[in-house]
């Protein structure tokens, strides 16, 4: 197949929806297993316990009164509605609200703590966590040939994500493929990348196969978004990003090899490698 033909087969595969804007759609139910996490059980969410109460987290939060953000001349009014990314530290939250822009709210300022309640007494229901239904109906899967919208199934069943955002054409690419290829062995992490600049669908693909290193990527048309979405000002890409399930930032560093060197621990903490039991000491 031409990569004209290949690229235009990619971007028709791409399942519809704006970016952020809404929960992505599924076209099959079957590949949504059921989720339910709802716990009536659990402690009450409160702005000091968001962080350890991400499963509670809810897709869509919005703001209780007009928020300013720094440098607009007006407010968002109330009730503006965004799609929460992750909670930071600091007590703020990185909310995507669309046109109106991505900003770092005071949890505050947003019903989050409300929502995560309802989510939490199973009056407000989650499809997926939040990054996983983010990101996993627009990925593309480098190990299959021809290239084919990567499972959304497999990515509901990760307990851990790197998103690397690179540029494959960039001189350090080929290093920073070979010392992650690894990853791809790591039970309960999926590696996921973000290409930088303006590459074809059908470009990456073949890149990735080339190094052998086949993980799944973001559609061309979709990851500055992402990369927007995810990415702090602080922490420009190249970029190594851990997350977990929900979109909680468990690790992140430059793509280096130092970096990379970094990770290897901050895995550690994540997901623990099993260890094999010793053998019996010969009596």
């Amino acid at each position: 197949m031409r990569p004209q033909s290949l690229a235009l087969l990619l971007l028709l595969a791409a399942l519809p929806g704006t970016l952020h804007a809404q929960a992505p759609a599924i076209t099959d139910s079957g590949d949504l297993p059921e989720y339910d996490a709802g716990n009536p059980d659990a402690p009450v969410v409160t702005e000091g316990n968001l962080a350890a109460s991400e499963r509670f987290w809810p897709y869509h939060v919005g703001l209780v009164r007009p928020w300013r953000p720094a440098g607009r001349e007006q407010p968002l009014p109330l009730g503006a509605s965004g799609v929460l990314i992750r909670v930071e530290a600091g007590g703020t939250a990185r909310i995507d609200f669309g046109r109106n822009g991505l900003f770092e709210v005071p949890v505050g300022e947003t019903d989050l703590v409300e929502r995560a309640n309802r989510v939490r007494r199973g009056e407000l229901d989650k499809m997926a966590p939040n990054y996983v239904l983010a990101i996993g109906s627009r990925l593309v899967d480098a190990a299959a040939d021809p290239p084919k919208p990567f499972p959304f199934r497999d990515v509901t069943e990760q307990r851990a994500f790197l998103s690397v955002f690179a540029d494959p054409r960039g001189p350090a690419f080929e290093v920073l493929a070979k010392s992650l290829a690894p990853l791809r062995e790591r039970d309960g992490l999926l590696t996921i990348l973000f290409p930088q600049g303006e590459w074809p669908d059908a470009e990456v693909w073949e890149r990735l196969r080339a190094l052998g290193w086949p993980v799944p990527f973001v559609y061309d048309h979709l990851a500055d978004s992402y990369t927007r979405s995810l990415a702090a000002e602080d922490a420009p890409p190249p970029l190594l990003l851990l997350q977990s399930p929900e979109g909680r930032v468990l690790f992140q560093a430059a793509a280096t090899p130092e970096g990379v060197a970094e990770l290897t621990a901050a895995l550690e903490r994540a997901l623990p490698a099993a260890t094999a039991a010793a053998p019996a000491a010969p009596r």
